[in-house]
C-alpha cells in the first residue's frame, strides 16, 4: 500500500452466522460438512481507498453495514472475504465507552486505553492532564466508570481517543451524546485534527454534520457500497431516497373505515382533484395518521406561483400549500394547521387558519373545504415534509385528524448564495465606523 493511502479495502465482505438454537453451533463443529446456520451478509464486495488526511463521512440507514465496516477497519472483526489494509495508528469511538472496564476508574481506563494504542506509561503521563481537562469530569476521574452517566462516558472516551496522536480517527455516532458545549468542543477539536492531517472517518445520522465536516462521503445501502463522491451530492441523494422510500410509521391509527366509505369527492372534482388523487392520498397516509375522524384531510398539494403542482421549490419563490378536507360530524368550530418539518422532523415553519384570521365555525356533515396558505420559501437546501393537523382548538389533544408526511418536497438554494442557517430571513445590515 502506497504511503499516500491511509485505508484500502479490496472486495471486502463480512458474513455472520445465525443459529436458531445454541446446540446447532455445537453440531456444526462436529459435523463440518453440514450447516445449521443462516448466513447474514452484513457487507458485500466493498472496495475503496482513503487518502491520508481525508475526512470521509459514512451514511446509510440502520442495518446498512456502517458499524461492521468500521470494526473491520479497526481490525476488531476480520473480513469473510477480501482484504483490509490500514496504514497508521487508529483511534476509534465505535460506541459509547467501548473498551472501558466498568470496574476500573477513569484514570485507570485512560492508561489502559493508552497501552492498547501502544503508548508507554510515560507517554500517557505526559498526556493525562490534557485528557482530564478535555473530559472535564472533575473528581469522577478517580471513580469507577460504572458510576458514570452516559455523558461522562463519552467525555472520557472522546478525550482518551483524541489525545493518543492518532493517524486515523474513527467516530461512530459518539458525539450524539453530551451537552451542546461539549459537542461544539469536540467538533472544534476534530477540525483542528483534520487541519493537522489526521484521517477521519465520521459516521452520523446527522447528515448536516457530515456535509459540513466531510468533503467526501460513502453511502452504504443494503450492505453494499451504493455511491461515493462529494458529500453534498451524496447526502442529497441519501435524503431524496429516504423521502421516496418513506415507510409507514408505527403506532399511527388509521381513521375509521366508516368515514372512508362515506367520502364524497364530487365537489373536489369540480376544482380539479380527481377520485384517483383522493384514493392515492388516502392510501399513502393510511398508517401515517391518527384521529377520531370527525373531520378528515383528503389531500394536500403544493403549487408554485403559476398554479403548477411541484416537488421542488427554489429559494425565494412563493408557493401555496393547499389542504382539502371533508366534515363527517357537525362541529361548532375547527382549526386546521400545518407544520413544515426538516429531515430530523423538527418543526421549522407553521401556521393555522385561526392565526391567519380565517375562522371555521358551524361546520355541517358533508361540508368540504380547501384552505390555502401562501408563503415565500426561505428554507435552506434540503428535504422537507408537511404535517397537517385538524382539531377543535389549539390546545385540543383529541384530534379530528393528524397526518404526518402528507407531502414531501425539496428546497433549493440560490446557486450563487448558499443558505447556511435553517431559515434565511430578509434583513438589513449597517456598519458604522466609531470614533
Amino acid at each position: 500500500m502506497g504511503e499516500e493511502i491511509a485505508i484500502s479495502l479490496n472486495n471486502v465482505s463480512k458474513c455472520f452466522k445465525r443459529y436458531e438454537r445454541p446446540i446447532d453451533r455445537l453440531k456444526e463443529i462436529f459435523l463440518p460438512h453440514k450447516t445449521y446456520a443462516q448466513e447474514f451478509w452484513a457487507l458485500r464486495d466493498i472496495s475503496f481507498n482513503l487518502i491520508k488526511g481525508e475526512t470521509v463521512g459514512i451514511i446509510g440507514r440502520n442495518g446498512a453495514g456502517k458499524s461492521t465496516l468500521l470494526q473491520l477497519i479497526c481490525q476488531t472483526l476480520t473480513p469473510t472475504t477480501g482484504e483490509v489494509k490500514v496504514n497508521g495508528r487508529v483511534s476509534a469511538l465505535l460506541e459509547l465507552g467501548a473498551g472501558f472496564n466498568s470496574e476500573f476508574t477513569g484514570r485507570e481506563n485512560v492508561y489502559m486505553n493508552g497501552a492498547i494504542m501502544g503508548l508507554s506509561k510515560q507517554d500517557v503521563d505526559t498526556r493525562f492532564d490534557m485528557v482530564a481537562a478535555f473530559a472535564d469530569i472533575g473528581d469522577f476521574i478517580d471513580q469507577p466508570v460504572k458510576n458514570y452517566s452516559s455523558g461522562m462516558y463519552v467525555r472520557l472516551a472522546f478525550a482518551s481517543a483524541i489525545n493518543v496522536d492518532p493517524d486515523i480517527l474513527i467516530v461512530d455516532e459518539a458525539l450524539a451524546v453530551g451537552d451542546m458545549f461539549f459537542q461544539a468542543k469536540c467538533m472544534a477539536k476534530m477540525k483542528k485534527m483534520m487541519d493537522n492531517g489526521v484521517t477521519v472517518l465520521f459516521v452520523s445520522h446527522d447528515v448536516s454534520s457530515v456535509k459540513s465536516l466531510c468533503k467526501k462521503s460513502i453511502y452504504l445501502k443494503n450492505s453494499c457500497l451504493y455511491a461515493t463522491g462529494n458529500s453534498g451530492d451524496i447526502v442529497d441523494m441519501y435524503i431524496q431516497e429516504q423521502f421516496l422510500a418513506m415507510k409507514a410509521i408505527e403506532d399511527r391509527s388509521p381513521l375509521s373505515h366508516e368515514s372512508e366509505n362515506n367520502l364524497d369527492s364530487n365537489d373536489f372534482r369540480a376544482i380539479g382533484i380527481s377520485d384517483d388523487d383522493l384514493l392515492s392520498f388516502d392510501k399513502k397516509v393510511e398508517c401515517l395518521r391518527k384521529g377520531n375522524g370527525y373531520l378528515k384531510i383528503v389531500n394536500v398539494i403544493l403549487l408554485d406561483c403559476k398554479h403548477k403542482q411541484i416537488s421542488e421549490i427554489e429559494f425565494g419563490e412563493y408557493f401555496t400549500i393547499k389542504i382539502f378536507f371533508q366534515v363527517f360530524q357537525n362541529l361548532s368550530e375547527a382549526i386546521v394547521a400545518f407544520y413544515i418539518k426538516d429531515k430530523n422532523q423538527i418543526e421549522v415553519v407553521g401556521s393555522n387558519n385561526v392565526y391567519e384570521k380565517q375562522n371555521l365555525h358551524n361546520l355541517a356533515i358533508g361540508d368540504k373545504f380547501c384552505i390555502d396558505f401562501k408563503l415565500q420559501n426561505r428554507l435552506r437546501n434540503g428535504g422537507y415534509s408537511i404535517t397537517v393537523i385538524a382539531a377543535n382548538s389549539l390546545t385540543e389533544t383529541n384530534y379530528f385528524d393528524w397526518v404526518e408526511c402528507s407531502y414531501v418536497f425539496q428546497s433549493k438554494d440560490i446557486p450563487e448564495k448558499p443558505i447556511w442557517s435553517q431559515v434565511s430571513l430578509p434583513m438589513e445590515a449597517c456598519v458604522l465606523k466609531l470614533k
